[in-house]
């Protein structure tokens, strides 16, 4: 099943961070300020355990979510924090998202 899911057409991991549970290390942080990038580190809310998370647009999404070919692509994908590198597509969690978001298991998959 995990060939047949397309993150592209779903994005339900990216649209669960209202309360700051997309999470973003210290690393990433320093990551993106060493390379000039403070537009990414400074894009950041509350999160939990004393983190911050990716900030969110009022319906949860990631601010990043969405590019001028698809509303499912990451605008920084090659600079993802390590949250979003470690995240397996076909993963509990990831299944559990999608569930959550009332998607489709045709909506997920690649045609």
């Amino acid at each position: 099943m995990t060939a047949e899911l397309d993150c592209l057409t779903c994005g339900a991991c990216c649209r669960t961070g209202t309360d700051g549970r997309i999470l973003i290390s210290t690393e990433d942080l320093v990551r993106w300020r060493e390379m000039g990038r403070d537009d990414i580190a400074n894009a950041v809310q509350p999160g939990h355990f004393g983190m911050v998370g990716f900030a969110t647009r009022p319906d949860g999404s990631c601010v990043h979510l969405g590019t001028a070919e698809n509303p499912n692509a990451c605008r920084i994908y090659e600079l993802r924090g390590t949250t979003c590198r470690d995240f397996e597509k076909g993963s509990p969690q990831c299944l559990e998202f999608r569930k959550d978001a009332t998607l489709t298991a045709d909506r997920c998959q690649s045609h």
